[in-house]
């Protein structure tokens, strides 16, 4: 088998030199890279960009395509690498592991119909073949890296250090903390005067210290919680309301699309940052993934200068230019 798979690589070398030497001629096949007896064809790096350029939620920005491009090139690459290691262990995937994933996957996407399975299926330009062996050599590929790196224990003061070392993006705007009572007018506008009299004599009565939530109810309306909203948000005219309110206070009426606004400060929340303790589980979890990666990439570069490994740069670069060109 080996000497079958040397035998093609060859022939796929001689392929890729005369194509690539042709004037002006598309490059239908050959060799862009090769890991041991492991390559990488023009076909395949073709096939692999376009299922994930079907996969993605949104369509990939065409200024994009050249770095995305060369991303999932890169890698393939390490795959290989890594997939190859993976054979000199002996590592294999249970194919129940593998069940398992597909079956968590159509759970969480609601696909547990079969016939929407295989539609997500043919949408996204795969067969559930084609599927299992993805994730067959993903959990493949976790597998070999888990055996070659070991865990690391991140400390209190590595995350604490993280965080102040990101702090500026833990960074909160003024907030404001609002209530507000809606008085809606007639479609055509003609009672609006009326509400406006019947609103004003509400702000009044709640300043000379009636209750807000007992005259909502005796008006008809509900008393409604807005959370807390970055002024930068607000509407011009709420903005302006609510800037001279001390807290507690209500706002005059407010005009508005359909009736009237009277809109309660609850609270003022200063600019500030995002505490510590709400982004620490968050942070240790990028931490590992971050020292993960490293480990990984530290695993692929090592193994690079134990294997073959040739890549044809002038090649990929011609046919991604063939891509771009459409």
């Amino acid at each position: 088998m080996k000497a079958v798979r040397t035998a093609i690589v060859a022939v796929m070398i001689v392929l890729c030199v005369a194509l690539a030497g042709a004037a002006k001629r598309e490059v239908v096949e050959g060799i862009l890279a090769r890991v041991n007896d492991r390559i990488v064809s023009i076909t395949d790096f073709r096939n692999r960009l376009q299922q994930e350029l079907e996969q993605r939620q949104t369509p990939l920005p065409p200024s994009e395509l050249d770095g995305f491009a060369r991303g999932l090139f890169k890698s393939m690459i390490e795959e290989m690498v890594l997939l190859e290691r993976a054979d000199e262990k002996k590592l294999t995937v249970d194919p129940k592991d593998v069940d398992r994933v597909i079956q968590s996957l159509r759970e969480n996407n609601k696909l547990t119909n079969d016939q929407a399975f295989k539609q997500a299926l043919a949408s996204s330009g795969l067969t559930e073949a084609a599927l299992r062996e993805r994730y067959r050599q993903t959990l493949l590929l976790q597998r070999v890296v888990q055996s070659e790196i070991k865990p690391t224990e991140i400390t209190s003061q590595e995350l604490r250090d993280e965080y102040d070392a990101d702090k500026a993006s833990y960074k909160t705007p003024d907030k404001v903390q609002l209530q507000q009572l809606f008085f809606a007018t007639a479609e055509d506008g003609h009672d609006r005067e009326a509400v406006l009299r019947r609103v004003r004599g509400l702000v009044e009565r709640v300043r000379s210290g009636a209750d807000l939530a007992a005259e909502a109810t005796l008006a008809g309306v509900q008393l409604q919680d807005l959370g807390e909203i970055p002024v930068a948000d607000l509407r011009d005219t709420v903005r302006k309301a609510v800037a001279p309110l001390s807290e507690g206070a209500i706002t005059d009426p407010v005009p508005t699309a359909g009736g009237y606004q009277v809109i309660r400060l609850v609270k003022r929340i200063p600019a500030g940052y995002v505490p510590f303790e709400q982004v620490q589980d968050q942070l240790r979890r990028n931490l590992s993934q971050k020292r993960y990666q490293e480990q990984t990439d530290g695993l692929v570069n090592r193994l690079k200068k134990e294997y073959l490994v040739e890549v044809h740069q002038d090649l990929f670069d011609q046919v991604l230019k063939e891509l771009e060109r459409g």
